[in-house]
């Protein structure tokens, strides 16, 4: 019987399929060979000891689901991969939704399991209780750590443990002679509990470590980002530890909770990118929205009296992370403990990237000093009595603020309507008389006094040297001038006037458009005040 031509193709279409299949199968079975049942690896991390947990089955990968995903899981993980321990673990799929089958879920592991698989979880063979959002991930310390490095060692959770120290080589501890509190915040904040240390453990509480005696006698400001970076008397290796390994120190760190928040890689504690732990994690703020009021609520929160600088794009001066974007959009009004109190308009998801993380620079108690403006984006407005005659306020962000009358001269009231719009030679400072407090005034904050230009025509405000304060009151009051003009003129810098009425009404006049701001610090001189 004669074979049809659709027969031939239909048997070249089952040929194809079963060489397709013998080349996928035998694919999967080569990779198999250099895997062996129970294998771990971590993928799409950006260095060897971070990434998505894999596990290998039958013959082929799939993910770990994150529930529940404890820091004795991740640290069995760590382990079986050949490095010492967990520094950080990760749920929902941290390092992105890679992963479309899961083998392992509902893990639960002791700790002091040689493999992951050793560990009780539910049989192969249910992938349909995970999707690609719940992958589990980790941060295993290094292999090979650098001189300096810190971890906490036989503690029962991640944030306790006998404090070891990585020095040429080996890892040993640290005496608990002179050890205190600003030692074990360093310590704490180091290993990525910014709130420091919660309790000082000594007399080897922890039991004792079989390295060496690394340091003794440290002695820390608290300030140090760094536990290598606090004095000490004597050099590596060198201790007068009476009682040898039973005087080994051991922390307890003040655990992270949902909302807090950190500041990181700053010149110092007080600045750096704004990162909020949220689900288990930190990620970064993306700064659309971000304005003074938000950036004095994280500075706050940070336990700094407040900002002294906040604006976008600043990667540019904090560095990236490749952790995850948290939220954008935030809302505050200045008046909350934490930004997790504020107005998240987009909830816990953005639509932006790292170069866009937020970042703050907090006042401490020794920036009650003169700033620099050194932009040239600075706005400012004149709110009140309208045709340029009424209360002076400014912005270095998105938020508004009000300027202190302390030492001011005609001369600034001059820059002041010039850098708004307004003519020069007669612009003059205004008695109280002739301005008044526009609605809801006081919800406006001082962040501006002391202001001194030098008189040369056509100045703006960015010329000057001015008295920044994140919270300072003001006892002298507002700051209010009489612009030269009627109306600022049209080129050049938009314009908007917002309310206002026929016959030199209440009005106010705004210079328009998205600002970023920088400072510089200069140390008043001897026998000045600051704001």
């Amino acid at each position: 019987m004669a074979t049809s031509p659709m027969s031939h193709e239909h048997n070249w279409l089952v040929f194809v399929v079963v060489l397709i299949s013998i080349g996928i199968v035998a694919g999967e079975q080569n990779y198999g060979r250099e895997a062996t049942e129970g294998n771990l690896r971590l993928i799409h991390g950006e260095t060897e000891n971070e990434g998505t947990v894999e596990i290998y089955h039958g013959v082929r990968w799939g993910g770990v689901c994150d529930y529940p995903w404890s820091w004795e899981n991740a640290n069995v993980t760590c382990r079986q991969l050949g490095f010492p321990g967990v520094q950080n673990k990760y749920r929902k799929s941290y390092h992105g939704d890679h992963v479309t089958t899961f083998w392992v879920f509902k893990l639960i592991c002791l700790g002091n399991e040689t493999m992951l698989d050793h560990c009780p979880h539910d049989p192969y063979g249910r992938p349909w209780v995970c999707n690609s959002q719940w992958g589990a991930g980790v941060q295993c310390l290094p292999k090979d750590p650098a001189n300096g490095d810190l971890r906490l060692a036989r503690g029962s959770s991640a944030n306790e443990g006998g404090v070891e120290v990585y020095w040429d080589g080996e890892w040993g501890s640290v005496c608990h002679s002179d050890f205190d509190k600003p030692d074990g915040d360093v310590v704490c904040k180091q290993l990525g509990y910014p709130k420091g240390v919660k309790e000082i453990k000594g007399d080897a509480y922890f039991g004792f470590t079989e390295g060496q005696i690394i340091w003794d006698s440290v002695s820390c400001e608290g300030t140090e980002k760094h536990f290598s970076e606090c004095p000490n008397p004597l050099q590596p290796f060198e201790h007068a530890c009476p009682y040898n390994h039973a005087w080994d120190v051991g922390v307890i760190c003040k655990e992270n909770q949902e909302g807090d928040i950190r500041l990181m890689d700053g010149s110092g504690p007080h600045e750096g990118r704004v990162e909020i732990y949220h689900d288990g994690a930190w990620g970064t703020i993306c700064d659309d929205g971000w304005d003074w009021a938000d950036a004095n609520v994280a500075c706050r929160q940070a336990g700094y009296k407040g900002a002294i600088r906040s604006s976008g794009f600043q990667g540019e001066d904090f560095g990236y992370t490749w952790g995850p974007i948290h939220t954008s959009y935030v809302t505050c009004t200045g008046t909350e403990s934490s930004l997790a109190d504020c107005v998240l308009r987009d909830g816990w998801s953005h639509s932006c990237q790292h170069v866009e993380d937020a970042g703050v620079v907090c006042a401490t108690d020794d920036d009650d000093g003169t700033f620099e403006v050194l932009a040239k984006d600075t706005r400012v407005r004149i709110v009140g009595m309208g045709n340029g005659q009424g209360r002076v306020e400014v912005s270095f962000g998105n938020g508004w603020g009000r300027v202190c009358n302390e030492r001011l001269t005609d001369l600034e009231a001059r820059t002041f309507c010039h850098h708004a719009g307004y003519g020069w030679e007669t612009s003059r400072l205004a008695t109280a008389s002739e301005f008044s407090a526009p609605p809801q005034a006081d919800e406006v904050p001082f962040i501006l006094g002391d202001v001194a230009c030098s008189g040369v025509q056509n100045e703006t405000l960015n010329d000057c040297t001015l008295t920044l304060s994140a919270d300072f009151t003001c006892a002298l009051g507002d700051t209010g001038v009489v612009c030269e003009g009627s109306s600022p003129p049209s080129a050049g810098i938009p314009i908007a006037v917002i309310g206002g009425a026929a016959g030199g009404g209440v009005g106010a006049l705004a210079i328009l458009g998205f600002v970023f701001y920088y400072l510089k610090f200069v140390r008043p001189a001897a026998g000045g005040s600051g704001a």
